[in-house]
């Protein structure tokens, strides 16, 4: 079953972190290209520092190399927006899971897109991220 509610949760695998924590130059990028950021919170992405923001009412995100350069955008989506492939490979493979929130990540060095969605049956959210196609992507060890 499919959840259609868009709610803030956590990333595959990301930890929350304070903006101190945040090295300068990802923390000073962040500002300087998004300067109408607002609601801004951090987290550990893998090797990236991941910066979570509302702007115009929309939530969105972007990961940022320790040197500062954007390595992904994503902006939250509805989850009745996923395609078809992607419906299928949740409803086959998570056909017990509860999805609240769904972000489509553009890589900013390729231009792919995959697809984050995040689980809410419990506190601890866990991330299932796709390809457009709805091909599985390994959860890096």
């Amino acid at each position: 079953m499919l959840l259609v509610a868009l709610l803030p949760g956590p990333a595959a695998h990301a930890q929350a972190m304070a903006a101190a924590d945040v090295p300068p130059l990802a923390f000073g990028a962040m500002f300087q290209q998004y300067p109408q950021a607002r609601q801004v919170t951090w987290r550990r992405f893998h090797d990236w520092y991941q910066a979570s923001y509302t702007q115009n009412q929309t939530r969105r995100l972007v990961r940022f190399s320790m040197e500062g350069d954007v390595e992904a955008t994503g902006q939250d989506m509805a989850l009745t927006a996923l395609s078809l492939s992607i419906k299928h490979t949740l409803t086959t493979y998570y056909p017990t899971r509860a999805f609240c929130r769904a972000i489509e990540v553009t890589n900013a060095r390729t231009g792919g897109l995959t697809y984050e969605m995040a689980t809410c049956e419990t506190a601890l959210s866990r991330t299932i991220t796709l390809t457009a196609n709805g091909r599985k992507i390994p959860r890096p060890q």
